[in-house]
């Protein structure tokens, strides 16, 4: 494990200065200035080379104060997460990916519109052949990101032909992108069987779990915060919380229940991130029993997060929310 850690990167003083409205860009320069951004890349690159527990736990800690900016890297972190993985299991062909980023490369993740993150095989994402071993992808979706001014954004989608084949590439804007089209993965479509797609989603769903249990976090935080400070003697003047049976507040009940799930979901993504290595012999499990169980932490988590904010809602002092 790194001995520096993400979070430690994301001093109070930096993170005071992110998450303002209209400043996104900004935030992503000043935690590339700081190497944020590149915490998952291995030492010799340049890097921290942390583990996905630890990269997790740092977006967790992002997200607190900038949920928007930890969702608009966390793109950046998974696809240099598992190209990392990559290398160090022994497949150069990723590397590209890191040297990329060690040169202060921003990547991006597609199908970036709410709920389609990662969708590798959805029946709309479709692509087919192009030229020059280049495919033209279908889904209008497919370059929506969350991620502003990036310089290479991957796309994801199923060739149907004959043999349906699962395509990750990227696409790269600007004079230092050349290529402009990179393929990373043609396989057959199923299950995949390699590190790189495997750790991709590992990663990917790990990290953008991890901020939205967060950004829940936050917002029942505040909403407690904002409550029991209404209930002060100096706030005598404030309307009072609805009062429930027995005129005990109606948010006692649904504090507890939101309480409750914001822990189980943080122990399910412990699940997913905790054992996850650097890649060691023997290879970590790739089969499909490791995927169902990163597809039901983040459907957990997705489903948990909506759960404790519309309780949070109830507790009367719901605070705004970012749209994850």
């Amino acid at each position: 494990m790194a001995a520096i850690r993400p979070r430690d990167l994301l001093s109070d003083d930096l993170l005071e200065c992110l998450g303002q409205p209209g400043e996104l860009a900004g935030d992503i320069a000043r935690l590339a200035d700081v190497g944020y951004l590149n915490v998952a890349l291995p030492p010799e690159l340049g890097g921290l080379g942390c583990t996905l527990r630890q990269a997790a736990c740092g977006q967790r800690r992002l997200a607190r104060h900038a949920p928007g900016t930890a969702l608009a890297v966390s793109a950046h972190l998974y696809w240099t997460g598992a190209a990392a993985d990559a290398l160090r299991a022994g497949d150069d062909s990723m590397r590209w990916i890191l040297l990329e980023a060690g040169h202060g490369a921003l990547f991006a993740g597609g199908h970036g519109e709410a709920g389609a993150d990662l969708r590798f095989a959805d029946p709309r994402s479709r692509c087919e052949p192009a030229a020059d071993s280049g495919y033209r992808f279908h889904d209008p979706g497919a370059l929506s990101t969350k991620t502003p001014a990036w310089d290479w954004i991957a796309v994801h989608a199923v060739h149907a032909g004959t043999r349906p084949a699962s395509v990750i590439a990227f696409a790269g804007r600007g004079d230092r992108c050349t290529p402009a089209f990179r393929v990373a993965r043609v396989a057959p479509a199923g299950t995949p069987d390699d590190v790189f797609a495997t750790s991709a989603l590992t990663w990917g769903h790990s990290i953008l779990a991890s901020v939205q249990y967060s950004d829940a976090r936050r917002a029942f935080n505040e909403a407690i915060t904002s409550c029991a400070e209404a209930a002060t003697p100096d706030a005598a003047a404030r309307p009072a919380a609805p009062a429930g049976p027995a005129g005990r507040p109606t948010g006692h009940w649904p504090a507890a229940e939101a309480g409750v799930l914001l822990d189980a979901m943080k122990a399910k993504i412990a699940e997913i991130t905790h054992p996850w290595p650097l890649v060691r012999e023997p290879a970590p499990d790739l089969g499909g029993q490791h995927l169902i169980s990163v597809f039901t932490m983040r459907n957990e988590v997705s489903e948990g997060a909506r759960r404790v904010l519309s309780l949070t809602a109830r507790i009367g002092c719901a605070p705004a929310v970012a749209a994850l």
